[in-house]
């Protein structure tokens, strides 16, 4: 066996005790920021965690959290996945691009075979704010979920906002922001930001 092939090997044998599941030919850059509760990683086979890259999972008010990622998957360098509690699955064939943010708080679910751009945020879950005599940070957030279906294309810097589902084949153009469900094969693109009502 060759020298490289040797320490790709044992490269493999090592990532494999840090989690809690790691598929075969998967690799895992030593340069990826691996930490919290490692052994709630499951990892499919054929994937690449490239350097950089962030994997947390935090066991947030005491609940089971999980990042798990599908066969042929590829998370490029920057790209932050954080559960905050939640749990973030990705599916098979999917591709991650740079500086990519996915979190987890009510459980963020992408399909198979989904094209997410660069600087893409998802975030499940939205801070309350109605009460406008108690601090923003201090009232009940929403955790209703994510869900991307499959074979949908993400344009770079699209966000992702909180109870979403976007539907089987959606195209998403670059910087849109996506407040509500899109049905399957949908295009959309477009982002306004303008006053709708006043905090009670």
């Amino acid at each position: 066996m060759k020298p490289q092939a040797v320490y790709k090997h044992l490269v493999w044998h090592y990532q494999r005790t840090r989690f809690g599941a790691l598929g075969k030919d998967s690799n895992i850059n030593l340069l990826a920021d691996v930490r919290g509760q490692t052994k709630n990683i499951f990892i499919g086979s054929e994937s690449t965690i490239c350097k950089h890259a962030s994997l947390e999972v935090d066991l947030a008010n005491g609940k089971d959290s999980q990042i798990i990622i599908g066969d042929h998957t590829l998370i490029s360098s920057f790209v932050i996945l954080r559960t905050h509690g939640g749990t973030i699955r990705i599916g098979n064939s999917c591709f991650i691009n740079s500086f990519t943010v996915l979190h987890g708080h009510g459980n963020l679910t992408i399909g198979n075979n989904c094209l997410i751009g660069p600087q893409v945020t998802m975030v499940p879950a939205n801070n309350g704010f109605r009460d406008r005599h108690t601090l923003i940070k201090s009232q009940t957030p929403t955790r209703q979920g994510i869900i991307i279906e499959d074979d949908v294309w993400i344009g770079a810097g699209v966000t992702i906002l909180d109870g979403c589902t976007v539907g089987k084949g959606c195209v998403i153009a670059a910087g849109s922001v996506v407040t509500q469900s899109l049905d399957p094969y949908s295009i959309v693109a477009g982002s306004s930001a303008k006053k709708i009502e006043v905090r009670v």
